[in-house]
């Protein structure tokens, strides 16, 4: 097994866990409350926060290299012809 599969492996969520990753329901549970995944988890019941802040770690072990890398010429090129054929 490569090294990314063993890390996403061990990043399954433990049964009977639920959630979603940016949203969830807000203290009174009737409308979406969005939320960056850096921000640290609202204190709630005991598995929800426990199962955010093991998303949120798993995630940023994942995803944080990638997030630094720096965005390749060709595509930035891309989105300048984008942004000027837009501006007609």
């Amino acid at each position: 097994m490569s090294e990314a599969a063993a890390r996403q492996a061990s990043l399954v969520a433990p049964s009977g866990a639920a959630g979603s990753m940016a949203q969830g329901p807000d203290s009174r549970g009737d409308k979406p409350v969005k939320r960056s995944l850096s921000q640290p988890p609202r204190p709630r019941g005991g598995v929800d926060q426990a199962f955010e802040l093991w998303l949120n770690r798993g995630l940023h072990q994942l995803y944080d290299a990638v997030a630094q890398e720096p965005v390749p010429d060709e595509l930035l090129k891309l989105i300048e012809q984008d942004k000027a054929g837009h501006k007609q």
